[in-house]
């Protein structure tokens, strides 16, 4: 299990919300790739929680923009829509 500090959690899920890859974070926060991923892909420990708290976080914001497109009638946006709603049904 990587040990992080409070600042390199912290950096972790700032470094995750601008979808820097495991690699590119590890290198930032200065532990070892392999083990990062190890623990993020476990998914039950604060490694994970804020890896996917930060990911997620930037997730939302973007949602929220294209959805706010498709709703002025961005076929673009339509089509991210639209599979978004088949994904959220086929994991109900």
């Amino acid at each position: 299990m990587t040990i992080l500090d409070e600042n390199q959690m912290k950096l972790l899920e700032e470094y995750a919300s601008l979808l820097f890859t495991i690699d590119e974070i590890a290198i930032l926060i200065k532990v070892d790739p392999a083990s990062l991923r190890r623990d993020i892909r476990h998914g039950k420990n604060k490694v994970a929680e804020a890896y996917f708290q930060g990911k997620l976080g930037t997730m939302v914001a973007v949602r929220k923009n294209i959805i706010q497109f498709a709703k002025k009638g961005s076929p673009q946006a339509e089509t991210f829509v639209k599979d978004y709603l088949e994904q959220q049904n086929n994991n109900e």
